[in-house]
């Protein structure tokens, strides 16, 4: 038997005796405070300790090797009806502090988290409690309330400012971020410095914690914000931060307010950016090292490759802030080798009429850069990219097969240089080497259910021609999809690519169930593709549910 409490004396009298074998367990339920009325997203949350079976009195305690788990599960139920799994393992400093005798507490973790939506339920008087599962299996019921649900009552939005900290010192370009949820749709999250609007935030960043912990809500696992600001606009000193999130109804909350301070001394503050692609190793095949061009043209020549399967593109973006906004900007871009640059976009510009792109350049267009980065000059041309041979680097500069480093330096408009990025790739001579290809399907949905003709859609990219696309259905070949399609919604997904990749990279298939022969239930769908070096490769696979009879 478990107990659902501890008193003071028996606190006083573990501080003094031999700690016996029996469990001790100590629950509080923080939110919702009994009789509350609630409604929107209502959080529920508070802390459970449990001393498990302890190994001897308390000066012994050191040396105990405590069961981690002690407590495995903690279930919120409303109206005597499972709602949700709480998330566990929350940092409460307050309660490792109020309980040092606890085993392991100095290292434990022991709040909890959960939520449910008032929308589910009637308006009136609902109970709730939550069930506290422990690693032997047992359950004891802990924290019942009385709430009133009032559905009538717009909820403000919530969230939390997680950067900068409390009197943060920040300079040059400095994140602002943290969560924001509504039981109504976000529409635009505030950020504010001494009482001044600076700009929105990019709302929809990925939050599987916040997801966590608001499991009722769909939108939660995307309720991250970002606003890159930049200090520079402001003077050193101490200012007052707030973040301000409005939603769909009109209705507004300031989340969080927080005192920083900017020291952005005068002197030049140097480029920053990051390389899109490639992705750290990264293999680039030279194609069995047969000649490269004459074996006398740079990497950045304007002459067009002859064979397009020795090019690998180098891609990302740079920006600048300088010592003031006026001042700001980027003034060239450059790609080194282990310590050797070998592309330059002083050098010139080449355009390459197979991918419909500028190379050894600086200033594509890079709207996602810009949605961050609104106060920096040229955030909206902030793109660069490069294109290399990689048979010319090994045969005619003399570059070994292997592991190799690739740097980006900046240089800005006040003569200010730095290394923005850096990534390990792998070079490789392979006749038969193929890059793999890489995409998503979009519909149908991972388990939705679906009947008659269902539409499988999504897109493929290979930096070599595809020349397939195909259907596979529990194993079977189903046929080839539409390929390609225009997709001009992937230019959002991957902004930093050329045009001609992203444009036109979209498949479609319908896939007629009831032809197929395929029965109602579960069906596991994988789209292949096929690229003109014979590669294949699998760029999206799912299960649906499939109902044909149900009208």
């Amino acid at each position: 038997m478990r107990y659902k409490g501890i008193a003071g004396a028996l606190v006083l009298l573990t501080l003094l005796l031999p700690i016996s074998a029996v469990a001790e367990t100590i629950f509080w339920l923080d939110t919702p405070a009994d009789g509350a009325t609630v409604f929107g997203l209502v959080e529920v949350n508070g802390f459970v300790v449990d001393d498990g079976e302890q190994c001897g009195p308390q000066w012994t305690w050191h040396s105990c090797q405590w069961d981690d788990a002690l407590v495995s599960k903690i279930d919120l139920y409303v109206d005597d009806e499972f709602v949700s799994t709480a998330d566990m393992n929350q940092p409460r400093y307050d309660i490792i502090q109020a309980y040092p005798w606890y085993a392991g507490t100095p290292y434990a973790r022991p709040g909890f988290t959960t939520s449910f939506d008032s929308e589910g339920y009637s308006d009136g008087v609902h109970t709730l409690f939550m069930r506290v599962t422990f690693s032997d299996s047992s359950t004891e019921d802990y924290g019942l309330r009385s709430v009133t649900i009032n559905n009538d009552l717009n909820q403000a939005p919530l969230g939390e400012i997680e950067l900068p900290g409390s009197l943060q010192p920040m300079n040059g370009v400095f994140p602002v971020t943290g969560w924001a949820l509504d039981d109504e749709a976000i529409a635009y999250v505030e950020i504010m410095v001494d009482g001044l609007a600076m700009g929105n935030a990019v709302t929809g960043v990925h939050r599987p914690d916040v997801g966590n912990r608001f499991p009722s809500d769909p939108d939660a696992e995307f309720s991250g914000f970002v606003r890159m600001l930049n200090t520079t606009a402001l003077n050193n000193g101490i200012h007052v931060l707030a973040v301000r999130v409005v939603d769909n109804e009109g209705a507004s909350r300031v989340i969080g307010r927080r005192f920083v301070q900017t020291f952005n001394t005068g002197s030049n503050l140097p480029p920053f950016g990051q390389i899109n692609w490639p992705i750290d190793n990264h293999v680039m095949y030279a194609d069995g090292c047969e000649d490269a061009e004459d074996g006398t043209l740079p990497p950045w020549s304007g002459e067009v490759l002859d064979d397009p399967d020795n090019a690998e593109m180098v891609i990302g973006w740079a920006l600048d802030v300088g010592s003031r906004t006026d001042m700001g900007g980027v003034a060239y871009v450059q790609l080194l080798l282990d310590g050797n640059i070998i592309a330059d976009t002083n050098e010139g510009s080449f355009y390459w009429d197979e991918v419909e792109w500028d190379f050894n350049y600086y200033g594509h267009p890079r709207m996602d850069i810009h949605n961050l980065y609104v106060d920096v000059p040229n955030s909206k041309h902030s793109g660069f990219s490069f294109l290399l041979d990689v048979n010319y680097l090994i045969l005619a500069r003399g570059y070994s097969q292997g592991l190799h480093l690739f740097k980006v330096r900046a240089g800005d408009r006040e003569n200010n240089v730095t290394d923005i990025a850096q990534l390990p790739v792998i070079f490789d001579c392979n006749d038969d080497a193929d890059d793999p290809a890489w995409g998503d399907i979009w519909t149908p949905e991972h388990m939705e259910l679906v009947g008659g003709v269902v539409e499988v859609t999504g897109f493929a990219i290979d930096t070599r021609s595809l020349d397939q696309v195909e259907i596979w259905v529990d194993g079977v070949y189903i046929g080839d999809a539409e390929y390609p399609i225009t997709t001009p919604d992937l230019r959002d997904l991957y902004p930093w690519l050329p045009i001609s990749f992203s444009r036109d990279a979209g498949f479609r298939y319908e896939l007629d169930t009831v032809a197929a022969d395929l029965a109602d239930g579960e069906h596991y769908l994988v789209v292949w593709t096929h690229d003109n070096r014979d590669g294949r490769t699998i760029i999206g696979q799912r299960t649906f549910v499939l109902d044909n009879q149900s009208p």
